[in-house]
This record gives structure tokens, sequence and C-alpha cells, in this order.
């Protein structure tokens, strides 16, 4: 039987900033890879909580946002501590 794959909260709470980020400008996937210069596929598993980001796809997503990497992080969430 396959593994079920879990995600750690922080990575769900920062894809959920991700995508909450790009639908307040009125972007789709598409424009976000576009202006980023990251795949649409890696941007669906960023916001889906899937993957682990590096710090040069953040700033990459944040350039292509058009805002600092500051305010990717999500802000007020209480995120346990899972390992």
């Amino acid at each position: 039987m396959p593994r079920r794959q879990t995600t750690h909260p922080l990575l769900t709470a920062f894809g959920a900033r991700v995508r909450d980020l790009r639908l307040d400008r009125k972007m789709s996937l598409a424009d976000l890879a576009e202006t980023s210069g990251v795949r649409k596929g890696a941007l669906s598993s960023i916001e889906n909580g899937r993957v682990n980001v590096t710090i040069e796809t953040c700033v990459r997503i944040a350039m292509g946002l058009g805002i600092g990497v500051e305010d990717m992080i999500p802000k007020g969430s209480s995120i346990p501590n899972r390992r």
C-alpha cells in the first residue's frame, strides 16, 4: 500500500499565503510562472504545501508578485512545531 504523504503545517501555511498573494493580484498560476520563472506545476505544489521551497525560489516568487520575501511569511499564524 502506498505511503500517505503528510505535509508540515508551515508548508501548508506558506503555500496558502502564496496563493492568497497571487489571487489578490488577480494572477493565474500561468501569470505567476511567467513573471517569476518558476514552473506552473512547481507553483501548484508549493501552494498545496507539498514541497519545501528553497530561498532562491522564494525570492523568484516574491519578485514575480512584486513584493519582498518577508511579505510571503504567514502572519499571525500559530504553526505547531512538528518533527
